[in-house]
């Protein structure tokens, strides 16, 4: 997922909010080139909130069930999503 034309210069964080179908699926998301900074969402739950680094404002999302859906919303500050 590439967020570089879409995040303002300077933001240091993000917020995702992760909705997902079945919910006992797992997102995970990470910095490309970072695999130690691997986030996990929603362990038996149906959705979720992520704080996570820009750094450079690509990230690299995985899923673990082959057949699941998945929604996220990119929260910048309070009353600014994209």
């Amino acid at each position: 997922m590439d967020l570089r034309d879409k995040i303002p210069l300077g933001l240091k964080y993000i917020d995702l909010i992760v909705s997902m179908n079945p919910y006992y699926a797992r997102f995970y998301i990470y910095q490309p080139g970072y695999p130690d900074s691997l986030q996990q969402c929603c362990s038996g739950r149906a959705s979720g909130v992520l704080r996570v680094p820009v750094m450079d404002g690509r990230f690299c999302i995985r899923q673990s069930q082959r057949q699941m859906s998945w929604n996220v919303r990119v929260v910048l500050n309070p009353g600014r999503e994209i």
